[in-house]
């Protein structure tokens, strides 16, 4: 008899990389899985939080924290124009949404500066607000080229702007022009780079952006001290595969997305890491960074990607299931608490996810096994805590065929969960097996510890 066993050693793997390789602990279509609470264990994220409510109009596609922790979490824009601070629970309204100026994803960014002012860009202005948004200033700084996209970053007390090939600049008292890269290289980021003094510019040979002309793609170094020099301020050009789209700096890492990949640049090149399944384009306002796990937008989930204890894995941290519409913006509240942002019909939604707690949103599949011949399977054991003391606990068991469809097997429930060992006498005779489990509402959640299933070769 064989058994198959996935346990806190397998978890730790993340995601497998695809439904039919077990490289990872699991399939790759689970999701909303909270992995960081108890690492090796399986906890299920709990229900989003809606926090824009009937406030927002727009849809969220930048925003930044505050500093100075004055009791602002996050400064937001949406795509209409409207201005807003979430305060923890508080979500309010600063400024209307009106058409003075257009706000859109990829090419809008915001980001706190030092001289205690805000500032962000808009198609074709730079924007400045001060704290608790008491004073929005949306042309605060006009002329922008409406063509191309207005990343922002700071590096050594220095606000840069990208402007098609050129790298705007304020530090606090002049502006002008820092760094004038070459023509035709139009710039789709700017980070700073994990030395803390030097100002990475990637770059496209595009004016649309496009993803089909491979070899354009540069990435320059810019010396903030010697900005406006005879040499425009850059001492290194590093030609890359492909036009970057969105970056984020993490551990000393700059984490990259472009076409349909997300991966890193290591200084020479790119790295590729994943495939993003749905998402062609994800920007930086759809990378985060939480508590060292980075968070992207791939459609409609939140991919996750760090260290459980066994090497930085992927797992789906996140699936928007209220409708059909990819996110738009994804961000890091604090204190392990993520926000995500996307279209609601004709109004946005903001949403937020505390993965301090454990809920019961979320479906869990393991690997898809391919047996050598006919297998008749012998039994499922689940393994869980004992948290829940004060309600029903229960969750439902599937197994899935080469065609996706579900075939129910059973719903277990305990009341005060007097049990820690569920026991399923699952038979049936397969050549491809795969199994599901979705957890249900219940009082308190629970955390999944080991599961194993039999099987032997079928007669």
């Amino acid at each position: 008899m064989a058994t198959i066993n996935i346990k806190p050693s397998d978890i730790v793997r993340g995601e497998s990389s695809e439904d039919y390789l077990t490289d990872g602990g699991f399939s790759p279509s689970s999701r909303h899985l909270n992995l960081t609470l108890k690492r090796g264990h399986v906890s299920f994220a709990e229900a989003p939080t809606d926090r824009g409510g009937a406030t927002l109009s727009g849809t969220i596609i930048a925003s930044c924290v505050d500093p100075a922790v004055t009791g602002n979490d996050r400064y937001l824009v949406d795509d209409e124009g409207g201005f807003y601070t979430l305060n923890g629970a508080t979500f309010t309204e600063r400024q209307a949404a009106a058409a003075n100026y257009e706000y859109q994803l990829g090419t809008t960014d915001m980001i706190p500066f030092v001289d205690g002012n805000f500032y962000f860009t808009s198609k074709t202005t730079v924007g400045q607000f001060d704290n608790d948004m008491g004073t929005i200033t949306e042309d605060w700084w006009s002329g922008l080229d409406s063509s191309y996209r207005h990343p922002v970053e700071v590096v050594e007390k220095e606000l840069f702007i990208g402007d098609k090939n050129l790298v705007l600049f304020y530090d606090g008292t002049t502006s002008g022009t820092a760094f004038t890269l070459p023509a035709g290289q139009n710039i789709t980021s700017l980070r700073k780079h994990p030395n803390g003094t030097t100002l990475l510019a990637f770059t496209g040979g595009t004016a649309d952006f496009g993803h089909t002309r491979n070899g354009t793609a540069k990435v320059y170094y810019c010396d903030p001290t010697l900005r406006g020099a005879s040499i425009d301020g850059w001492t290194r050009e590093v030609e890359i595969e492909a036009q970057v789209e969105g970056t984020r700096t993490v551990a000393g890492t700059v984490f990259t997305t472009w076409g349909k990949n997300f991966g890193f640049f290591d200084g020479n090149g790119l790295q590729f890491l994943k495939n993003l399944e749905t998402s062609t384009t994800t920007y930086s306002q759809n990378i985060t960074n939480m508590e060292d796990i980075v968070v992207y937008r791939d459609g409609l989930n939140g991919v996750a990607y760090g260290d459980l204890g066994a090497g930085r894995v992927f797992w789906k941290l996140y699936h928007n299931a209220t409708n059909s519409s990819n996110i738009d913006h994804i961000a890091y509240k604090g204190d392990n608490v993520l926000l995500i942002a996307y279209e609601d019909g004709t109004a946005g939604n903001l949403e937020e996810v505390d993965y301090d707690n454990q809920g019961v949103t979320g479906q869990f599949l393991s690997n898809r096994i391919a047996f050598e011949s006919k297998t008749q399977m012998n039994g499922i054991d689940i393994i869980h805590d004992v948290t829940n003391s004060a309600g029903t606990t229960s969750f439902s068991l599937s197994s899935r065929d080469t065609e996706d469809t579900d075939n129910f097997i059973e719903t277990r429930s305990y009341v005060n969960q007097e049990a820690v060992k569920s026991e399923f006498d699952y038979t049936e005779t397969v050549d491809f097996f795969q199994f599901k489990l979705v957890p249900s509402q219940d009082t308190l959640a629970y955390k999944l510890f080991r599961i194993k299933y039999d099987s032997t070769p079928a007669k």
